[in-house]
């Protein structure tokens, strides 16, 4: 600014206006305040973000802000006019937390496995469903502990096969709890921030690829965002970005970034969506899977997921045309056949004292299996 703030008239500051910068580390965004005597600030952002203490290589403003302008009188009689706006702030990679680094030194220790061709047509399916990290009521341990005997059994299920080709891993998302915004008392809820639960789900994926790696000529890691996945909730359950910018999905992109620089990883490969459901080819077959928050209407589960599916059906979208489906989101296993389609409801790996106090049931934690090849799918176990 030109003038030196002795020069300020009383009117300075236009009501509601006053030049602030806040920034929450747990979420990556913050908001700021400027005021400044260039009409072209939006061109100037580096410089503002410099002023404000934000190193322009790590950190952004929205380009959309809020926006003001008014003369002002300074001491002496000058007439001024000053420009200022509001816009949110936020990290330039979100992902490059202070956990990124020591995940990536952690993985780039593992060595190569050996080459070994495995000769089979037989798909293994393996799901991370509503793990909900950092929630007290099962308990993080108790988590941990559970998802480590699924991860045997199903290592020991894979053997009992003989041998499988390729092995996928569906993430049906919801993978860490987050801290407010979704009911009342999660912020009494919860044993970890956001930065711990985004690291634990990193670290149990990459366990999760490499405790399969040897067992199949190529392994698929995909997923699809979910609501507790949604980033930056206020207290109202209203989403500051878009529904799509999802820890759910970065979690995944940011082991994909983490394995593409060791080339232990290369028969793992990573498939994302651009929307909230996804449909992966598996020996001919067209599975599709969604997290299942999406649904409008239907009476239970079954209701909700059926009217859900028969809409992408009539709509035609490419989960319509899928002869499996998979959704998370509702805890408790189930398993409806029609025909020749087929629907997969995942349980989920951790308990909610909540919802048993207010329905009276509850579902024991676990994790959907099951194999596929060209005559359909089979082997289904909850591991």
């Amino acid at each position: 600014m030109k003038k030196d703030k002795k020069d300020l008239g009383n009117n300075y500051f236009k009501s509601g206006w006053q030049p602030s910068a806040e920034f929450d580390e747990s979420t990556g965004l913050g908001e700021i305040t400027h005021i400044g005597q260039d009409p072209n600030y939006k061109s100037k952002f580096d410089t503002i973000l410099k002023d404000w203490g934000f190193d322009p290589e790590h950190y952004e403003i929205d380009g959309k802000v809020k926006a003001s302008s008014w003369n002002t009188q300074l001491k002496g009689g000058d007439v001024e006019t000053f420009y200022a706006f509001k816009g949110v702030v936020r990290r330039r990679h979100p992902q490059r937390d202070e956990w990124y680094d020591k995940l990536l030194k952690e993985v780039s220790k593992k060595k190569p496995l050996q080459k070994k061709k495995i000769k089979s047509d037989l798909a293994y399916i393996f799901t991370l469903s509503d793990w909900q990290l950092g929630k007290v009521d099962l308990g993080v341990e108790k988590t941990l502990e559970r998802y480590d005997k699924a991860l045997d059994r199903a290592v020991a299920e894979v053997r009992r096969l003989g041998s499988v080709d390729e092995i996928y891993l569906l993430s049906m998302g919801d993978l860490t709890e987050g801290c407010y915004g979704f009911y009342d008392s999660q912020p009494h809820n919860v044993s970890l921030n956001l930065s711990q639960q985004y690291h634990l789900a990193r670290k149990l994926i990459m366990k999760t690829i490499d405790t399969f790696l040897p067992y199949a000529n190529k392994i698929v890691l995909a997923g699809v965002p979910a609501n507790h996945g949604e980033m930056a909730r206020s207290g109202k359950g209203q989403v500051v970005t878009s529904r799509l910018d999802n820890s759910d999905t970065m979690h995944l992109q940011i082991c994909q970034e983490i394995m593409e620089q060791n080339p232990r990883y290369k028969k793992v490969s990573v498939s994302i969506p651009e929307g909230f459901h996804h449909t992966v080819d598996i020996k001919g077959l067209t599975v599709g899977f969604t997290h299942g928050h999406m649904h409008s209407g239907g009476t239970g589960p079954e209701g909700k997921i059926m009217k859900w599916w028969q809409g992408q059906m009539f709509g035609d979208f490419p989960v319509g045309d899928a002869e499996i489906l998979i959704t998370g989101h509702f805890h408790h296993p189930r398993m409806m056949q029609q025909g020749n389609r087929t629907w997969f409801q995942c349980p989920s790996i951790d308990a909610s004292i909540d919802f048993t106090a207010r329905t009276g049931m509850w579902s024991k934690p676990g994790v959907l299996t099951f194999t596929v090849d060209k005559d359909g799918w089979d082997n289904y176990k909850i591991v």
